[in-house]
């Protein structure tokens, strides 16, 4: 970014050559582009903040040029435009809720040392609310927005904006707002075969309790397939989806868990004092022609067929019906 900005940079200002009428002698501020080096902390936070970034990689003397026109030769002294232009620029960046409340940070020695270094304005000529106010009289919107064109073409010459339209609607209509489905729901969902689930459930068991910190007591044991349906585009990951979920809990001796023995694991949780406990299962047939074959649906599908009632607008008062009494 900083080799694209240097012949970015000679490009902008071989643009912007007008000279501005004021000799430096009778400038009260004077920016000067300096490039610093950039650095950023571990925590991802940039050293000195937005404000030494962007005047770190943006020469702004381009701003002196476009307000040239705004000025004269003759007169008293002046800041230099680049300078309130950038101390508008820190305000914005830095979150300041106004300008009374940054220009306060500014005139203190040391809060605002780096806002002053930045912008080329020294401790003994601090502007004021008024000078901003002068300066946008004096620019009007058009000089303003000459500066904000040049600013959107550094950062299209960085290729950070393409300026391809993204369009949204954002009329609203009536909908199903506690809708959960699936958008890709069709018939194999409603019936999805899980072949070897009961060996499944076993090696994840067995799995667990190999290692003792394995074993979380109510933490979830999911089983999930791969999405059966077929009308997913190519370029979307199909979804998981959720068949059974099971959790390990401290045996009860007076109650026996037959699960245990269904998953063939009863020994080995007998010998930690353990249970395996159905905690959601979408199961609705068994294949008997086939072992350990087990038929499920969709929770996605069923929430399809059977969506939640209607989306109503409201109004923001309520309508009061005063009974009528016959006389």
């Amino acid at each position: 970014m900083i080799r694209k900005l240097s012949e970015i940079r000679i490009a902008i200002n071989l643009k912007h050559q007008q000279p501005f009428p004021k000799s430096r002698r009778r400038l009260l501020s004077y920016y000067c582009y300096i490039p610093r080096r950039i650095k950023i902390n571990p925590t991802g936070e940039i050293a000195g903040g937005l404000s030494r970034f962007v005047t770190s990689l943006i020469d702004f003397s381009f701003v002196r040029s476009i307000c040239a026109s705004a000025y004269s030769s003759r007169g008293g002294h002046a800041y230099d435009p680049v300078s309130l232009f950038l101390l508008q620029l820190f305000q914005w960046l830095e979150k300041f809720p106004d300008l009374k409340t940054f220009l306060s940070v500014v005139r203190d020695e040391e809060k605002g040392k780096h806002y002053r270094l930045y912008a080329g304005i020294s401790s003994s000529h601090v502007p004021c609310e008024a000078d901003f106010t002068h300066l946008k009289d004096r620019l009007g919107e058009n000089l303003y927005t000459e500066i904000a064109q040049v600013l959107v073409e550094i950062v299209r010459l960085l290729g950070l904006l393409s300026f391809s339209i993204l369009s949204t609607d954002g009329t609203l209509f009536p909908s199903y707002s506690h809708y959960k489905g699936c958008t890709y729901f069709c018939e194999e969902c409603h019936s999805i075969v899980f072949k070897g689930l009961i060996d499944n459930v076993r090696r994840r068991i067995l799995y667990k309790l190999q290692e003792p910190t394995r074993v979380a007591l109510g933490r979830d044991i999911k089983v999930r397939v791969d999405c059966p349906s077929t009308r997913f585009p190519e370029d979307i990951q199909k979804p998981k989806v959720e068949l059974l979920t099971l959790s390990l809990k401290i045996a009860d001796p007076e109650q026996p868990n037959p699960l245990n023995k269904i998953f063939g694991v009863e020994e080995e949780l007998k010998a930690q004092d353990l249970d395996v406990i159905i905690r959601r299962i979408n199961f609705h047939s068994i294949n008997i022609d086939q072992i350990d074959s087990f038929f499920f649906r969709c929770r996605s599908a069923e929430l399809t067929t059977k969506p939640q009632a209607p989306f109503r607008y409201r109004s923001s008062y309520r309508s009061k019906k005063k009974s009528q009494k016959p006389r």
